[in-house]
């Protein structure tokens, strides 16, 4: 008699030798013992038809007959088969032979179990130290991260007590680790920011809400408090918080910059509104002799007190036209520092293009008559309505027209056309003038910025009639753009938000 024991895999489908020495593997017969759970025998192996394709490895080890027991555990599941060979019939087995092959199964059974059970837990074992080894790592990795990063990492425990603080964290505050840990962190607050903080992490630890508060801390470097940012992420297992992870931010340099610009900002606006003040009052102080030059230069065309010489009737013309260019340059610097200041109204309206066009075509006519330039505005919806301020866009309009009539040489043409959508409404000029580089397309709506050009240097500006333009624009929702190339002319586009 030769044994041979069979081990089932893992898999519950495919088996493995386990003890069978110089004897072959029997699979047909081992799967009817494996999965029938009982007893089987044959007296002939060459006429057992689950024996039909292994005949000759039979034949060769001489066996003839086969007793294969199922080695079960004590919950009744398969492990295994336990076969007795025999090289002459056996006959079947008495009581005897009976006891005997269930003790020798039921010692392989054992032995079984305990192998899988040592093997499981050494497999566990092997998890357990690959797991621990891992958080090792992990834990070197995130002490290495957390001393690196430019802000101060620490963690807490879920009732909030800090458990873990780095070395720059303590080096900070000039203090042991231990100093920091628990609730002790509190003793570096400015005292009175420790209520309002302890507060806001009481309200993170009972809510589960990120954590994040500004309060200063005593810096002893600088024998000062500076200003930190402070947050905390809560880390959960399942529905469960299992601990709290922090940074701490030094952002003093930053309160005092944001702090410096609000002085300046608040020191740019009084600047602003006394520049505006100064100029309203230097308007109003202007425009008296102004108007009186005015006035005077008329009244001496007029023939009053006596008729003007026929030779001083052009000195008058021009004094009268200057008269009129200081006023407009006034107008313009008193415009944008109004502007500036933020004391422009708008009085918005639902206007029609055509409104707009029917006031500057008789202004700026003469200006375009006099150089022969041709003038369409057939592609414009007359009929479209926007939403703005009437005299503005006058303004805006006239001022690009203007600066078309100008800036064309004689012969030339302006167009000007329309293009409505669901939500705006544009408004553009195209000339056929002298253009403008990319340099000067880049500063055209700067203020005082003026471009030399012999077309415009008869009537030189402040340099604001864009600048004030855009801003207009701006203000009543809107905006100003252009497009232009150098010989070739440019477009200047006004959008405006169409009625509600």
């Amino acid at each position: 008699m030769r044994t041979c024991i069979l081990i089932l895999g893992e898999d519950g489908k495919n088996v493995r030798l386990s003890v069978a020495p110089m004897l072959p593997t029997p699979p047909r017969l081992l799967s009817a013992a494996f999965f029938s759970g009982e007893r089987m025998t044959t007296s002939a192996l060459a006429a057992d038809p689950l024996w039909t394709d292994f005949h000759a490895i039979a034949a060769t080890h001489k066996l003839v007959a086969c007793w294969a027991n199922p080695i079960q555990a004590l919950n009744g599941a398969i492990l295994g088969s336990l076969l007795l060979f025999f090289d002459r019939p056996p006959g079947q087995p008495s009581s005897t032979d009976i006891v005997l092959l269930d003790t020798a199964t039921r010692l392989a059974a054992d032995i079984v179990v305990r192998e899988q059970s040592k093997t499981a837990l050494q497999k566990r074992v092997d998890t357990a130290e690959g797991a621990a080894e891992s958080v090792r790592e992990s834990e070197i990795r995130f002490r290495a991260m957390a001393e690196t990063v430019p802000v101060h990492i620490w963690t807490a425990q879920p009732d909030g007590q800090l458990d873990f603080v780095t070395d720059k964290l303590a080096e900070y505050y000039a203090l042991p680790k231990e100093e920091l840990l628990g609730n002790k962190w509190a003793r570096v607050v400015h005292p009175e920011d420790v209520e309002s903080a302890g507060a806001r992490w009481a309200h993170s630890l009972q809510t589960g809400e990120a954590y994040e508060v500004e309060f200063r801390v005593f810096y002893p470097a600088g024998d000062e408090y500076r200003w930190n940012l402070v947050r905390a992420q809560p880390h959960y297992e399942g529905d469960r918080i299992v601990r709290w992870f922090g940074c701490n931010a030094d952002i003093e340099d930053y309160k005092r910059i944001e702090s410096a610009r609000d002085a300046a900002l608040t020191e740019t606006k009084a600047a602003n509104k006394a520049k505006a003040n100064f100029l309203a009052m230097m308007s109003h102080e202007l425009r008296t002799p102004l108007n009186a030059v005015g006035g005077y230069a008329q009244l001496m065309l007029d023939g009053i007190p006596t008729p003007a010489a026929p030779e001083h009737h052009d000195y008058l013309r021009r004094i009268e036209r200057s008269q009129k260019h200081l006023l407009g340059l006034i107008d313009s610097v008193l415009t944008h520092a109004k502007i500036e200041s933020g004391r422009m109204t708008y009085h918005n309206i639902d206007v029609t293009v055509g409104e707009i066009l029917d006031e500057v075509e008789p202004l700026i006519a003469p200006q375009r008559n006099a150089k022969g330039l041709s003038y369409s505005q057939d592609k414009s919806d007359l009929h479209a309505v926007f939403r703005g301020d009437k005299e503005k866009v006058v303004q805006i309009i006239l001022n690009i027209l203007s600066n078309a009539a100008k800036f064309t040489p004689a012969g030339g043409s302006i167009a000007v056309n329309t293009n409505v959508t669901p939500s705006t409404l544009a408004i553009s000029v195209t000339d056929t003038g002298i253009g403008l580089s990319p340099d000067q397309v880049a500063q055209v709506f700067e203020p005082f910025v003026q471009f030399q050009s012999a077309l415009g240097r008869e009537h030189k500006g402040t340099g604001l009639g864009m600048p004030i333009s855009r801003e207009l624009a701006r203000g009543m929702g809107g905006d100003l753009s252009v497009t232009s190339e150098l010989n070739a002319g440019s477009t200047f586009v006004l959008t405006l938000p169409v009625s509600g």
